[in-house]
């Protein structure tokens, strides 16, 4: 049988466990597929879409359970998964929604900046405006 991420239950994440991070509209999963970080459909078994949170001086962090890297941004506003150290880039804070399901902030300089999807659907992006809604599905 072939694993969904509508198998996994719902969960407010914290450190020490590990997530399948699912976007709330499209049910596309973050995942690393080739070394690069992007949304996928499903599970996808090249993959490696499982995320252990971790926590330093109070911010959270994603790190994948395969490649060892986290989540973070680059200078160019998009998200990638490249660093092995939770430094500032690495850095994440959530807001629950009153719609379900978490806004993901980064620090952009000396503000919050919210995840967002890119225009090809796939593509994780910085913006100050509105985010898109996660959701953090316990493994």
């Amino acid at each position: 049988m072939t694993e969904i991420a509508t198998d996994y239950t719902e969960s407010v994440p914290y450190p020490g466990a590990d997530f399948i991070i699912r976007h709330r509209d499209t049910g596309k999963v973050i995942t690393i597929v080739n070394g690069e970080l992007r949304l996928c459909e499903g599970l996808n078994p090249k993959g490696g879409f499982h995320w252990e949170c971790v926590a330093r001086d109070k911010w959270l962090g994603f790190r994948n359970c395969v490649s060892g890297t986290l989540i973070g941004h680059n200078d160019k506003k998009k998200f990638i998964a490249k660093a092995t150290a939770h430094q500032s880039y690495e850095q994440f804070a959530l807001g629950p929604s009153p719609k379900g399901g978490y806004e993901i902030f980064t620090r952009h300089a000396h503000e919050l900046w919210s995840m967002a999807v890119g225009e090809d659907g796939n593509e994780l992006v910085e913006t100050n405006g509105d985010g898109a809604l996660w959701d953090f599905l316990k493994t």
